[in-house]
Formats: C-alpha cells, sequence, structure tokens
C-alpha cells in the first residue's frame, strides 16, 4: 500500500467508518507506523494519529490495534473530532458525582427552602385578611342605624356646579341627628327634588316635592348611623308649573 492507493481507494474515510477488510486494515495501519511524515498529512484525529504512530500490541486482532475499524472507533473518531479546536493535552477530570448524603442535603436544603415561602405566603395571606377583617367591621358598625343622641343643625346655599364647595363634618359617635337647612332663597321654585349620591359608590335617597318654609329654606333631617363616613352630594331640582324638574344647585357634604 502506497500514499497513492489511500487516496484512490478512499482508505482514510473507509477506515474511520470501519468498511475497511482486516487485511486492508493491517496494511493501512502498518504503513501509518512506517511512514510517520504521511500520517501528519492526513485527515485522521489527533488521538487516532499518536496511536497509530505507537508500535501495536502482540494480541491484537487486526495484529496492530485492539480492535479493527468499527463502530466503537467510528464513536471514538467523533468525539475526537470534537476535542480538536481546544488543546491536545489529557482529559480534564470529570466532577465527581455527588454522594448519597450530599445528594440527602441538597433535598432537604431545597425543602426547607419551599417550606420557607409557604410560611411566608401564608403569613402575608392570614395580614390581608385581618385588615379586611377589621375593614369590614368598621363598615359594618357604621352602617348599623342606632338612634341619634343628639341634634346638630347645619345651615348651607347651594353651588352652582357639582364641584362646588364642600362642607366637612366629623363623623358623630354616637349618632347624631343632622338638621340641613339648605338656602334656596335666590331660587325661584316652590317645590324642590333633593337626591343624595355617596361618591364612588352609589344613590342614597332621593325626595320629591320638597316645599320650601316661610325662612325659604329647606329643612332635611338626617340619621348620621344611616350614612357612615364618605362624600356625598346633595342635587337640587326645582319643579316649574308643568311638573318639570330643572336643575337649581348642589351641595357637598363630607363626614369624616
Amino acid at each position: 500500500m502506497d500514499q497513492a492507493a489511500i487516496q484512490s481507494g478512499r482508505i482514510v474515510e473507509r477506515y474511520l467508518s470501519g468498511d475497511l477488510l482486516v487485511r486492508e486494515a493491517r496494511e493501512f495501519e502498518k504503513y501509518c507506523l512506517e511512514h510517520p511524515e504521511i500520517l501528519n498529512e492526513l485527515p485522521i484525529p489527533v488521538r487516532l494519529k499518536a496511536r497509530l504512530s505507537r508500535q501495536p500490541l502482540v494480541d491484537s486482532e487486526t495484529g496492530m490495534f485492539p480492535a479493527i475499524p468499527s463502530s466503537a472507533m467510528h464513536a471514538a473518531a467523533r468525539l475526537d473530532t470534537q476535542s480538536d479546536d481546544g488543546d491536545d493535552d489529557d482529559d480534564q477530570d470529570e466532577a465527581p458525582a455527588p454522594t448519597p448524603q450530599r445528594r440527602t442535603t441538597q433535598i432537604l436544603g431545597i425543602g426547607l427552602l419551599l417550606a420557607a415561602i409557604g410560611l411566608a405566603a401564608y403569613a402575608w395571606r392570614s395580614h390581608s385578611q385581618d385588615n379586611q377583617i377589621k375593614t369590614l367591621r368598621v363598615q359594618a358598625q357604621a352602617l348599623h342605624i342606632r338612634a341619634p343622641a343628639s341634634l346638630q343643625t347645619l345651615k348651607v346655599t347651594p353651588g352652582r356646579s357639582p364641584n362646588s364647595a364642600t362642607a366637612t363634618l366629623g363623623w358623630p359617635d354616637p349618632p347624631q341627628l343632622l338638621e340641613l337647612r339648605i338656602d334656596v332663597t335666590e331660587s325661584k321654585f316652590s317645590l324642590y327634588q333633593v337626591t343624595i349620591d355617596k361618591e364612588g359608590e352609589a344613590r342614597v335617597m332621593q325626595i320629591r316635592r320638597v316645599a320650601r318654609d316661610s325662612n325659604n329654606e329647606l329643612r332635611l333631617g338626617l340619621n348620621s348611623s344611616a350614612f357612615g363616613p364618605g362624600l356625598y352630594q346633595l342635587q337640587l331640582e326645582g319643579y316649574n308649573w308643568r311638573g318639570e324638574l330643572t336643575p337649581v344647585g348642589w351641595v357637598n357634604l363630607k363626614l369624616e
């Protein structure tokens, strides 16, 4: 076997794929051993070149190496090809497999971490529920209608827009009867409709055909415990001779 036969017979390619006969493999290995300068030029992985340049084992199957080119040799060739772009030193030591004790410690650590996360989530949920319970208790107490213990009078003048000035009162406890006196002197109507809405929630009440008194005032008596803290808007509308409603003004009342 010579270099021309190696090129024409695709010896290298067939050697790496395991397609050579035993005789052909022996001749190729012998040629590589006797001509190391040619071996360096062949497209063979570095580690395989090192094996081909050494003396063969006596009891090898081909007389040259422990095994003829086969699927095992082909797999070794692929591994050598992957390592060609790195250095040609010996393989690095593989990381030792984790011991059973170390594995148990890792599992326990993960379990403790998950338990801590669960406890933190439970504590946060409990705190949130406590806050909700306190809020509901305050709201329930605020919405519980109780008998007024005293009387408080408040005289207001309606503004011409919903954003009129706001009258602020402390929410009384015990509750009081708020006598609201609305001055409608500048209005020409005799009968009025009063609509009370709580900001951000819903309509509280609507009183129709309220007549003004001799002092040109509309008087309303409101139990403070029926409203609770919040901002309330009172809209005044007057009835004309046809029974149609016309906006007159607004009163903003804040209980806190």
